[in-house]
């Protein structure tokens, strides 16, 4: 069933993400975990958008070792309506690190929140699975939530149902 239809992730996605996250090959690159998984939601949730593998132009060096996972939804004029930072579990279990990955989102906002033609940009910052989620007001050129210290835990239908309203918005405003 489409997104657009469904009332709860579907059971296949659910798996792939259980599967991933305890996977454990010491050899294999922690990318390789997430990209799999948060491209096929990506995918999933907006089938008329495209969210191709992303550079790191922007970033420093620096940056580019804490980011495994960076994926951008586009419109159809190439225009991103939503982005995903992706970093590794062990992200969530510090303050410092929680507080850079804040950090970094806001950055990637200063970037992209200009192109945006839909009154917001949405950001996803996940920790692993643990999710914290951004709205960038176009017109006003403004970043929600304020810090916090903690990210939101893995709760599946409180996360589908957000997920619901922000393809819903992103939809709404892309006609």
């Amino acid at each position: 069933m489409p997104f657009s239809t469904d009332a709860t992730w579907p059971k296949d996605l659910l798996t792939i993400f259980d599967i991933y996250r305890h996977h454990d090959d010491s050899d294999e690159l922690p990318e390789n975990r997430y990209y799999g998984p948060y491209n096929k939601l990506l995918n999933y949730c907006f089938s008329d958008f495209i969210a191709p593998h992303q550079h790191f132009g922007d970033l420093t060096l620096s940056d580019t070792v804490d980011v495994i996972v960076f994926l951008i939804v586009f419109d159809a004029n190439c225009r991103p309506v939503l982005f995903a930072e992706v970093k590794d579990d062990a992200w969530n279990t510090r303050p410092d690190f929680r507080l850079s990955a804040d950090e970094q989102m806001r950055q990637r906002y200063d970037t992209m929140l200009s192109k945006c033609l839909i009154p917001r940009l949405w950001g996803l910052s996940l920790l692993g699975t643990s999710l914290r989620v951004y709205c960038g007001g176009v017109a006003t050129n403004s970043i929600e939530p304020g810090f916090e210290d903690s990210q939101s835990p893995d709760h599946n239908q409180p996360r589908f149902d957000k997920m619901k309203e922000i393809v819903g918005d992103i939809l709404a405003h892309s006609t």
